[in-house]
């Protein structure tokens, strides 16, 4: 026996055994004879010889094969015997086979286990003598998803019996919790089957695009997707025509996803057979030369993937050869058969579509030439038929997608698809639910789009020709009548139709009303039921509408409308009188300019009702004059209404600029010094005036010149050009200099008293440094700004209580260096 594994280890990896165990049995009772404990006798591991070079990422592939040998000898019987071996675990992560929980193991433990046994022949099969058939190959191979690949399966027999190949279903194991086998009481005959998940089956291990050859063994199609997949080859050994024996193989194969440079792919056959002219289609790799061959001695070549034509001169079975990058290496080809046998074309009738009573299929399939070969029937249900015209029943009524594809001799093939639907009462329409004037009569009808007979009853009350699809009929009072449609099948169908008889009609609209010029007016009408309506404008007795409601444009005055309603022939009206007035005119005023924050009068007028909007910022937002507060620019809206019968409220507006806030600015506290002019500056409007004049050179300009030589407080008041005013003033202190003034302590507690210490200079032009040291020496503070000073902090911490050492320099206005030393007392 020979035990394979996948090269590596993990957990989901059980290392190769190094003993096993099997176990033989009586095949006519499945009674256990012995067990077997058998060494390792060879170990062996296989590698891909030659990879692909055309596979741009090609994965390692490896896998281990261990020999179990010895000497059994069994004594000869009539049914012969079974020789197996379990294990306990497959791979959990297996593509097509069910992980189940392991016999005996841990909770949560999955991974289907695996029985391999073979059947020894007795004396009944006439085959005492025999040996099984060996593998002629134990190689590696890459499979790659979803690209075409050959794996050889065969084997040769050393007697020379006949030997046929099928995939067949794996077994699953026992309830051993390791890779030794068969335990110390033996699982007996028979086995029970993996449980495949679909569309995987023991049949088709792969999908059903991989295929084995009965007669050589040559597993190959086009592999599924990644992952790992269970597959059981079985070899049945025939001699003299009968069954001895089968060998079984069960492989674990590894779909891994390559990455080919080139692959060609384009569908395996044509068989449309619409024409001559044949649509070829390309699913190859991207971007390369693609050389077509025909079959019929011309070629193609093109660097396009795209749909393309090609029209064949006679009709025949052609073999198209497709090559992508046929110079290369690496290039790759495809072939599909083209059946050029037109005009191929399925296509059916049906008859009948009642449940229970059948329906007759007849294929109209076109086929020039060649007969029809074969014919499959899907009714839309599960249910098919091969037969070229069949007659199917359906039990329950629906819309059902019935398909018949079709293939003649020549191998053109088509599928037509068409929709049925099955009833169970015959679709038919009739006249409905419907109102008769008592002086009237009424022609019913109804109609199908089958053929069969109608019937009306009561066929003896105030009705002809009730035995016709179209039959009068003339009730005095209310009545309901049933019609009845009887397919020929003999499918029946029925409607009721309820005939609402009246004697009289009744009809209104609105009352008599007064509206506003211009504007639409709807008028409605509320009847007793749904009958033929007719708007009249009197005046000219124009028709306006037939719809149950009108939309008119009543011109002033007064103008009136007439609604008649018309059942047959009875009839009912009613009219209404619309008067036709102005709606307010209003006015809102006045559309100014005012300064901030200075209030304004708006008036309006025009009506006997008002509201102004935004009325937070009016003093009485209901009143045609008040007071308005805009903050800024804003339309104000005012809407009017009058009490002259025109219900619509009119807007006007009243539009008032507000003039920014004047900022004016007579510049920051300074300090001048002694005997020195100054020039003040102003910003903030078009014209300035400066109070007190006292010391000023001029008073009414931006920027006048003070030598007052004494403290004092100067205003200004800008103007803007529409003459709304701003103020504001500056402290002017005047000190001996030029010098730099020191203040002898300050205490930074945050309570804006002497927080910060910083120089005074006057008639200083420009600061070099000024620095605070600590009594020994330490840097505390230091900067070259103008008026900026030390806050008493250092690195973000208060400095302590003390005396603090300063020294500052400067230039003052005659370029002469002023420097001045000193101490300051921190106090908290």
């Amino acid at each position: 026996m020979k035990l394979y594994r996948i090269c590596g280890s993990g957990q989901n990896i059980a290392e190769m055994p190094k003993v096993i165990y099997l176990a033989s049995f009586d095949k006519s009772n499945n009674r256990k004879i012995d067990s077997y404990r058998i060494d390792i006798t060879d170990f062996q591991t296989k590698n891909l010889g030659q990879v692909d070079p055309c596979i741009v990422n090609p994965p390692p592939v490896c896998f281990q094969v261990g020999l179990y040998e010895t000497d059994i000898t069994l004594e000869e019987n009539n049914a012969g015997y079974t020789i197996s071996f379990q294990s306990c675990c497959r791979d959990p992560y297996m593509m097509n086979i069910v992980a189940e929980p392991v016999p005996g193991g841990r909770p949560g433990d999955l991974g289907t286990g695996a029985t391999y046994f073979i059947d020894i022949p007795g004396k009944d099969l006439n085959a005492t003598n025999n040996s099984s058939p060996v593998f002629n190959k134990e190689e590696a191979t890459l499979v790659c998803a979803e690209k075409k690949f050959t794996y050889d399966f065969s084997a040769t027999d050393p007697d020379g019996d006949k030997l046929v190949y099928e995939f067949c279903d794996a077994y699953k194991g026992g309830s051993t919790t390791d890779q030794t086998g068969i335990p110390p009481v033996a699982v007996n005959p028979p086995y029970n089957f993996v449980s495949y998940i679909p569309p995987y089956s023991g049949s088709s291990p792969l999908g059903p695009n991989v295929k084995i050859d009965p007669n050589t063994g040559i597993i190959s199609g086009i592999a599924p997707v990644a992952g790992k997949y269970v597959v059981t080859v079985c070899v049945n050994e025939y001699r003299n025509g009968i069954r001895i024996g089968i060998l079984r193989k069960d492989f674990h194969i590894n779909v891994t996803t390559c990455m080919k440079q080139v692959t060609a792919a384009m569908p395996d056959k044509y068989a449309d057979c619409n024409s001559l002219t044949v649509t070829f289609t390309n699913n190859s790799t991207l971007g390369k030369p693609y050389f077509w061959d025909f079959g019929d001695n011309t070629t193609y070549t093109t660097n396009s993937t795209d749909p393309f034509t090609h029209t064949y001169a006679q009709q025949g079975t052609y073999t198209v050869k497709m090559y992508v990058d046929k110079n290369s290496n690496c290039g790759d080809s495809a072939t599909a058969i083209v059946y050029a046998y037109p005009v191929f074309k399925p296509s059916f009738v049906s008859v009948g579509a009642c449940t229970n009573k059948g329906t007759q299929f007849t294929s109209t399939t076109r086929s020039d030439a060649g007969n029809i070969a074969y014919y499959k029937w899907e009714f839309g249900n599960g249910d098919t038929s091969n037969l070229p015209n069949p007659n199917y029943t359906y039990k329950t009524p629906g819309n059902y997608d019935i398909k018949l594809y079709a293939r003649n001799e020549k191998g053109c093939e088509q599928t037509f698809t068409k929709t049925l639907t099955i009833y169970d009462k015959p679709p038919f329409t009739a006249t409905s639910d419907t109102l008769l004037c008592a002086k009237d009569s009424l022609q019913m009808w109804a109609t199908s789009s089958l053929p069969g007979q109608y019937s009306w009853t009561p066929s003896n009350y105030y009705i002809l020709q009730p035995n016709t699809p179209n039959p009068i009929v003339f009730p005095p009072n209310d009545q309901t009548y049933q019609v009845t449609f009887t397919d020929n099948q003999g499918c029946v169908n029925t409607k009721d139709i309820f005939v609402d008889v009246r004697a009289s009609i009744n009809v209104k609209t609105i009352s008599d009303s007064t509206v506003c010029t211009s504007d639409e007016v709807h008028l409605p009408s509320y009847s007793d039921g749904l009958y033929a309506y007719q708007w009249t404008e009197l005046s000219s007795q124009k028709v306006v509408s037939r719809a149950s409601d009108a939309i008119v444009l009543p011109a002033p005055p007064i103008q009136s409308y007439e609604i008649m309603a018309t059942l047959g022939k009875c009839k009912a009206s009613d009219t209404v009188t619309l008067k036709v007035v102005d709606p307010p005119k209003p006015t809102a005023a006045p559309d100014t300019t005012v300064c901030f924050n200075v209030p304004l009068t708006l008036r309006a007028t025009g009506g006997a009702y008002y509201r102004w909007k935004p009325s937070y910022y009016v003093d009485n937002a209901t009143q045609p004059v008040t007071i308005a507060h805009p903050p800024d620019t804003m339309l104000f809206t005012v809407t009017v209404t009058d009490t002259l019968g025109c219900p619509k409220p009119m807007i006007a507006t009243a539009l008032v600029n507000v003039v920014p806030k004047v900022h004016a600015f007579a510049g920051n506290d300074t300090i001048v010094m002694l005997n020195t002019p100054f020039q003040l500056h102003a910003t903030g409007g078009v014209r300035y005036t400066w109070t007190p004049p006292s010391g000023l050179n001029i008073n009414n300009v931006e920027d006048p010149i003070t030598t007052y030589n004494r403290d004092i407080r100067y205003t200004v008041t800008a103007y803007t050009t529409e003459g709304c005013t701003g103020t504001d003033d500056i402290f002017v202190r005047f000190i001996k200099g030029p010098e730099i003034y020191i203040p002898t302590a300050f205490s930074p507690n945050g309570d804006g008293q002497n927080d910060i210490f910083r120089p005074l200079p006057v008639g200083i032009i420009s600061l070099e440094y000024f620095r605070v040291f600590d009594r020994w020496g330490k840097l505390m503070f230091e900067t070259t700004a103008y008026m900026k000073g030390w806050d008493g902090t250092v690195g973000g911490e208060p400095a302590g209580v003390g005396t603090y050492v300063w020294v500052v320099q400067g230039k003052d206005i005659n370029n002469n260096t002023i420097q001045r030393k000193g101490t300051v007392t921190l106090i908290r």
